[in-house]
C-alpha cells in the first residue's frame, strides 16, 4: 500500500511539471513531541531538500505541492549504557500547502503532510542499527509558516512541521515536530519570460 501510495504521488507530480516549479533546502532542528516523551529527548538537527511547484489560484492565493527527503529524530544519552545515541530517521515528506500573499514579497501558508518512512540509522558509539521496525512507516501532519520572496526568484522561509496522528516508536506514541529555515529557488514560469522579454523589447 506505501509503495502504491508513492507512486500515485509521484504521477500527480510529474503530470503536474508544467507548473512553476522550484527547489528548496535547508536545516530543521527536530523532536519527538507528546509531553514527557519530548522532554526526554534533545533536538537533533538534519538536512532537508526537495522540489515544490506553485499552481496560483487567484492572485493572492497559491497552492502548492512538494516533494521532499526530510531528516528527522531526536538524541540522547542512553540510561542503560550512559553512552549519548542518536535516531536519524528520514521520510518522504508530500505537503499541500495554502499560500497567501499579504503583499507582494511577504506571504503566510499552511497545509497538511504525509511523511513515509525511508531509512533509519540509530547510532550509540560504535554501534549502528538501519532496521525500521522499531518504527512507524508513516505520519500525518501539518505545516505552517511564513515566507519572504526576493526579486531574484530566491526565496527565504520559516515553517513548523508537526504531526497529528501519532505514531509508534517502540513502546511510546510520538510524532515528528521540525523548525525549519529554508531557502528555495523558483524557476522563472513561460508567462514570467514572456513578460521579461517584453519588458525587454
Amino acid at each position: 500500500m506505501k509503495k502504491g501510495l508513492l507512486l500515485i504521488a509521484f504521477l500527480i507530480f510529474a503530470a503536474t511539471a508544467q507548473a512553476q516549479l522550484g527547489l528548496r533546502a535547508g536545516l530543521g532542528s527536530s523532536n519527538f513531541s507528546n509531553g514527557d516523551v519530548q522532554r526526554g529527548f534533545t533536538s537533533l538537527i538534519r538536512p532537508h531538500l526537495g522540489a515544490y511547484y506553485g499552481l496560483e489560484v487567484t492572485e493572492k492565493i497559491t497552492v502548492e505541492p512538494g516533494m521532499f527527503f526530510s531528516g528527522k529524530g531526536i538524541s540522547t544519552t542512553s540510561k542503560v549504557t550512559n553512552k549519548e545515541f542518536k535516531e536519524s530517521l528520514s521520510y518522504l515528506d508530500i505537503p499541500v500547502l495554502v499560500r497567501y500573499a499579504v503583499n507582494e514579497d511577504f506571504n503566510v501558508f499552511a497545509g497538511p503532510q504525509a511523511g513515509f518512512l525511508i531509512a533509519r540509522t540509530y547510532t550509540e558509539g560504535s554501534l549502528k542499527i538501519t532496521d525500521t521496525a522499531p518504527v512507524g512507516g508513516y505520519e500525518i501532519g501539518g505545516v505552517f509558516g511564513v515566507g519572504y520572496k526576493l526579486n531574484s526568484g530566491i526565496n527565504l522561509q520559516a515553517s513548523y512541521d508537526f504531526g497529528i496522528a501519532p505514531f509508534q516508536y517502540f513502546q511510546a506514541d510520538v510524532n515528528n515536530t521540525v523548525y525549519k529555515l529554508s531557502v528555495g529557488y523558483t524557476l522563472p514560469s513561460k508567462k514570467a519570460k514572456e513578460k521579461t522579454e517584453q519588458e525587454q523589447q
